[in-house]
């Protein structure tokens, strides 16, 4: 059990690490993809029809607390809106 405990935190820690870097670095607002395929930033209370941002992946890797594969990408708008998304599917 020592084991898997173990390999649980390293991964987890793994997306949670590479969120707080990309935050560090001016990715500071939150979005969610909604079921129409437009982004919401949460800060601006904004979308943004996924055809017009940038976005990129930067990891991915099991979560043991969901039970689900997370990709974290980042997104930049137009109107130099700069964050997160973090999804189970991989945005492009």
């Amino acid at each position: 059990m020592k084991n898997i405990e173990g390999k649980t935190d390293r991964i987890n820690k793994s997306i949670t690490n590479k969120v707080i870097e990309l935050q560090e670095r001016g990715y500071d607002c939150d979005f969610l993809l909604l079921d129409n395929g437009s982004l919401h930033c949460m800060q601006t209370n904004t979308d943004y029809p996924i055809n017009t941002v940038s976005i990129d992946i930067k990891e991915h890797g099991y979560d043991f607390f969901s039970h689900t594969y997370k990709h974290v990408h980042t997104i930049e708008t137009g109107n130099d809106v700069r964050g997160v998304l973090l999804s189970e599917k991989e945005c492009n």
